[in-house]
């Protein structure tokens, strides 16, 4: 629905600016807070390495969530659970992830696309795009 609102290049500009906070999110993660931490379940947060798309999703799914959070989000294509309780729920994992070790899932680079997310839905709501 962002792209019928907003258009394929704003989709694209949500996207790329997702991925590029969320890399600059694990970068700042890996060098000032992971080295504080042990080895986590056996995988050692100081040789991870970032792959895959997850921040950009994030800030895609978070903001369609901020921009109607009344609406309804079907888990496993079955299940209705309210917008802003998922979004909620997502960014609490997210942040529990942050706090307890990164894993095989980077909460900080997720959290980079919610910032993302967050502040073009400030954006918008302002009447600035």
């Amino acid at each position: 629905q962002i792209s019928s609102a907003f258009g394929p290049a704003f989709l694209l500009k949500l996207y790329i600016a997702g991925a590029l906070v969320g890399s600059t999110f694990f970068l700042v993660d890996k060098a000032f807070i992971a080295p504080r931490r042990q080895i986590y379940a056996g995988w050692d947060v100081l040789r991870s390495n970032a792959l895959g798309a997850s921040a950009a999703v994030n800030a895609i799914v978070l903001l369609h969530i901020f921009l109607k959070p009344k609406g309804l989000i079907y888990l496993y294509m079955v299940i209705p659970v309210p917008a802003a309780l998922v979004g909620v729920a997502w960014i609490g994992l997210d942040l529990w992830r942050v706090n307890k070790g990164q894993g095989q899932t980077s909460g900080a680079s997720h959290l980079g696309g919610t910032l993302v997310a967050a502040l073009v839905w400030a954006r918008i709501r302002k009447g600035w795009i």
